[in-house]
């Protein structure tokens, strides 16, 4: 492998300063970097988690998985599974399928890019060949991995693994294209960030270690603007900025007039704080997105106000349809009978089989969900985008020693949920009294939610 001496750093600057794209590739070069900018935010979570640029990113992205969110970023394999082409066996931890995100972290690490440091465009260049390998330098060529689609590269490609074809010629546009397609300058006294026109919550947690990012651009210009600085306004998320954010979150409330959570962060209850509550898109539908769960809200709604009788015994006719519903017994806990007793009754009206998994045990359900075909969100992906959570999903918590709590998802409005919940009180404690309804923080739902809308 070469070392990135001075004589390769200045190939690289080199080409990547004087390469144009082919006549005929240049609508193909755009439709890419469109692409990729329709999914920013995505990369830019990955890259806030990794300390890789997004741009690097994307680019790796689409020379592996051709931008598909349904396969592995090592090398295009689907998710499905652990990679069968190399690197084989990757992840090594977890269980597929895994989420595109994981995968991404994953193969950043295996490629040992979350440790490189050197953004400038001679280091970024030297990595992403690194990635697919050095190869092409052994038969004299610029690897069509950087350069295919420009003056650079003529013909001449490993057509699999360890088989190079000399006539070859590459219909996969090179990675080194994208990047200047998407405006990548490199290291920063070279860049021209760009903060965006609007301070919208751009839909993942912006936190320690995102770099470029004109989202941290926008939080350090207000953290400014409320004395909370100063900070560098450089679109580097680092110590400074999160101190910053800390400072911000100890003298400030969340929307509802809460304590805001002080952990140097930027989430969407954070970012609504510094922003406004225009900046954190509304999400309250009308509607749950799928005829079941419409109906599965319906039926929570019509037990609003049904309570334990006498209180405090987990009992009394309506509590107790609930719990044989579910295969349980009087007296047991009955928050997530009530669950699965509402989608047995909306799914009998609607004359379809009940997908709810049957069971009385909020772990139980969370751990069999995905056997029965629902789809979980885990918290952190949820508070991180509370565009993701929407109403019928089932939110659950981990309340400690082998118990939980559940209920439904009503609304959803910036980081705030409204629920319907069975065997609760006016303190939204667990073994309660009634079915109520309550507002909780999306990051106070423990475990996660529970989607059951392809149904």
């Amino acid at each position: 492998m070469p070392q990135l001496d001075a004589k390769l750093r200045k190939e690289y600057e080199g080409l990547y300063k004087s390469m144009k794209v082919n006549p005929g590739r240049e609508a193909a070069v755009k439709k890419i970097a469109d692409d990729i900018t329709k999914s920013q935010a995505r990369y830019e979570a990955v890259a806030a988690s990794t300390k890789v640029p997004w741009q690097v990113i994307a680019v790796i992205h689409n020379m592996e998985a051709s931008l598909s969110f349904k396969k592995h970023l090592h090398n295009g394999d689907p998710l499905t599974a652990r990679t069968v082409q190399v690197p084989k066996g990757r992840p090594l931890t977890g269980q597929p399928p895994f989420s595109w995100e994981a995968s991404a972290e994953d193969a950043l690490a295996y490629d040992k890019l979350t440790n490189w440091t050197d953004w400038s465009i001679a280091g970024t260049l030297y990595k992403l060949e690194g990635f697919n390998g050095f190869g092409s330098r052994n038969h004299g060529i610029n690897t069509p991995y950087l350069w295919s689609f420009c003056q650079h590269y003529t013909k001449g490609k490993y057509v699999k693994d360890g088989v190079w074809d000399p006539e070859a010629v590459s219909q996969q546009c090179g990675a080194a294209l994208v990047l200047s397609q998407l405006d990548f300058a490199g290291s920063k006294e070279n860049a021209d960030l760009k903060e965006p026109a609007i301070a919208q919550y751009p839909g993942f947690v912006l936190k320690a270690g995102l770099m470029d990012s004109p989202h941290a651009l926008q939080v350090q210009k207000r953290l400014n603007e409320r004395g909370c600085g100063p900070v560098d306004e450089d679109g580097d998320f680092g110590s400074k900025t999160a101190d910053a954010v800390r400072t911000f979150q100890a003298q400030s409330k969340d929307l509802d007039g809460n304590a805001l959570v002080i952990d140097g962060e930027v989430g969407a209850i954070t970012w609504a704080a510094l922003f406004g509550k225009a900046s954190v898109v509304d999400i309250k539908p009308k509607d749950a997105p799928s005829e079941l769960l419409r109906e599965v809200l319906k039926v929570a709604r019509n037990q609003l106000g049904v309570k334990e009788k006498p209180p405090g015994s987990n009992a009394g006719p309506e509590v107790e349809a609930y719990l044989k519903s579910a295969g349980a017994s009087k007296g047991d806990p009955w928050c997530m009978a009530f669950v699965f007793w509402c989608f047995k009754q909306a799914a009998a009206s609607l004359n379809i089989p009940n997908p709810c998994v049957k069971t009385a045990g909020v772990h139980d359900h969370w751990n069999r969900s995905t056997s029965a075909g629902a789809r979980r969100l885990v918290t952190a992906d949820a508070t991180a985008n509370p565009a993701t959570v929407f109403p019928g999903m089932v939110f659950c918590i981990n309340t400690g020693g082998g118990k939980g709590h559940t209920g439904f998802v009503l609304s959803v409005t910036g980081g705030t949920l409204e629920t319907i919940e069975g065997n609760t009180n006016s303190g939204q404690g667990r073994e309660g009294i009634a079915v109520m309804q309550h507002s909780r923080k999306i990051n106070a739902i423990s475990l996660g939610f529970v989607d059951y809308a392809k149904f």
